[in-house]
């Protein structure tokens, strides 16, 4: 049999092999990072080290700026008046006219949203701190499709926990009057402004905000905002307040054929009432719905100097 014998040697080899960097690593990582990771980054970096410091660029080059000042000769202001007579003189007119000039983006104004809309036109009623009362709380459950999002007993329910909060320290501070009379007006005065609210007067006030703009505000559910819209418009008698009333669920699943026959009409009379109710809004809230505003920060900047348009890249807002 042959033994195998294991031995150790070395030896001498020249190999080519190629590492990159940690610190290449990090730079190319860095390299492909949009502006706005970017300055996340930084920011986490500094967070974590504190021999990190952030120097803002503007006051780098104030500085610059104020040792350029410094080191130019003081003289008196000098007026040219070859500038100011040409001025107006040449083909075309003055040449303001014509000079490139800086755009301003117009500036925002704050929009108004549904509910500050809904609260502008409850507070026009002619009625009782306690029905501003039951308004606010029944707006403040309408969502931003303008649905209400609350049945008319869970309204009522939240109404009387919030009295049941508010009522003792109104109580306790009527106590506090010293006069007999004026206390006891105050006391009546609470005792009708913090009485519990009933259904009744809860149902009352969604139907009077459901006859608030945008028109269908305030609907349980789509079905009864198209019916609100629809008699805003004063179709009640119409085909199209029939079909919805009636026959929603074939509507949306356009069995047009359907509706034809149990309503007995033809199936084209169907087909353009059915158009004219897609013409009416859904959400009708959405309208004055306020999306946030979104700013975007360009990675590079373009400037126009001496003829050329040169190209930067935006590292003002990056820490340094």
């Amino acid at each position: 049999m042959s033994s195998f014998n294991a031995k150790l040697y070395q030896s001498a080899q020249l190999q080519q092999d190629m590492q990159i960097n940690p610190r290449l690593y990090q730079a190319m990582e860095l390299l492909y990072m949009p502006l706005l990771d970017l300055e996340q980054h930084l920011k986490e970096q500094m967070a974590e080290n504190p021999f990190l410091e952030m120097q803002d660029a503007f006051e780098e080059k104030e500085v610059e700026l104020k040792e350029d000042t410094l080191d130019e000769p003081m003289g008196d202001d000098e007026v040219d008046w070859e500038e100011i007579l040409l001025d107006g003189f040449e083909v075309g007119g003055q040449r303001q006219q014509y000079e490139e000039r800086e755009v301003f983006e117009p500036t925002p104004v704050e929009a108004q949203d549904l509910h500050d809309h809904l609260l502008g036109q409850l507070t026009l009623l002619p009625i009782t701190e306690r029905e501003i009362r039951l308004g606010e709380e029944v707006i403040g459950n309408i969502d931003d499709d303008g649905m209400l999002a609350c049945t008319p007993d869970e309204c009522l329910t939240g109404l009387n926990e919030w009295l049941d909060q508010v009522r003792p320290s109104a109580y306790a501070k009527a106590q506090e009057i010293s006069d007999d009379l004026a206390r006891r007006s105050e006391l009546e005065e609470i005792a009708s402004v913090f009485r519990e609210y009933n259904i009744s007067e809860v149902k009352n006030m969604i139907s009077l905000i459901q006859g608030f703009d945008p028109a269908g505000v305030g609907a349980r559910d789509v079905r009864e905002s198209l019916l609100l819209q629809l008699i805003s418009r004063g179709d009640e008698a119409s085909l199209q307040y029939r079909i919805v009333d009636q026959h929603f669920e074939e509507l949306i699943n356009r069995h047009i054929t359907e509706i034809a026959k149990t309503i007995g009409i033809k199936p084209i009379e169907v087909q353009d009432a059915a158009d004219s109710i897609s013409q009416l809004d859904p959400k009708p809230g959405l309208k004055y719905s306020t999306a946030p505003e979104e700013y975007v920060i360009p990675d590079l900047i373009v400037e126009f100097i001496d003829g050329d348009y040169m190209v930067f890249a935006n590292d003002t807002s990056l820490p340094r």
